[in-house]
């Protein structure tokens, strides 16, 4: 039998580019706010546990947690119910459902005010430094799934991801170092993803997401060692 996976935010950006890559590959169960014209999606709002979206974690192996207030400019009015109150709610459902795995989007905006620093790496054990109450948000989410991990037979990955554009392709960032070393291609977004479903013996742990763009300073070593992740694609 197939592994069943679940995807919250199925229909956004990430979401979307996850389902045309794991949709041969896991019995995948799509839930999302947002009403799409595919049958096999579930209408969900995280925003409050409801056992009509609570029912479809039934059986499932791993959970994508992509579901989010992307807005970098968002303000606690949203961020609060779409990116902490949702996390504890998928979490709960986790729990409640047994699900075995977790995998939280997170963010690098997490770690976001080292951009100025003049560091030669940014790894994932620093002291995070949000650069924005989104990257708060995330870091909550991130501290909510380690309470979890720790309190429950509930296997957690934290994924900070970078920058990953809508379209397909390279994009063209033309200066902008920064979003440089951010950027994910959507061959090694589903590298890591897949990684991080397939992956044994982990309880807890937050990793960097994105290609290994030439000068970056993120520091993927321990992303590469943990879920034998190997980027195919980088900016120069």
């Amino acid at each position: 039998m197939k592994r069943r996976v679940l995807i919250t935010g199925a229909a956004g950006n990430i979401g979307s580019k996850l389902i045309d890559a794991f949709e041969q590959k896991y019995d995948l169960v799509l839930l999302d706010k947002r009403r799409l014209g595919r049958g096999d999606f579930v209408h969900a709002d995280f925003r409050h546990y409801d056992y009509r979206w609570v029912r479809h974690f039934e059986r499932v192996s791993t959970v994508l947690h992509l579901a989010a207030n992307s807005d970098e400019n968002a303000t606690w009015e949203y961020l609060i119910p779409d990116n902490i109150e949702s996390v504890l709610n998928v979490c709960h459902a986790c729990i409640q459902k047994k699900v075995g795995r977790l995998i939280f989007a997170s963010s690098c905006h997490t770690m976001g005010g080292y951009r100025n620093k003049n560091l030669d790496l940014i790894t994932v054990d620093m002291k995070p430094l949000p650069d924005c109450d989104y990257g708060v948000s995330k870091l909550i989410g991130e501290s909510i799934c380690k309470s979890f991990s720790e309190k429950y037979p509930l296997s957690v990955i934290c994924l900070r991801i970078g920058w990953v554009p809508l379209e397909k392709g390279i994009p063209n960032v033309e200066e902008n170092i920064w979003l440089k070393s951010l950027w994910l291609s959507t061959r090694d977004l589903i590298q890591v993803f897949f990684r991080a479903v397939e992956s044994k013996g982990i309880r807890f742990k937050i990793l960097y997401a994105m290609s290994k763009n030439r000068g970056m300073n993120w520091d993927l070593s321990a992303t590469m060692r943990t879920l034998n992740y190997t980027p195919q694609d980088g900016l120069s």
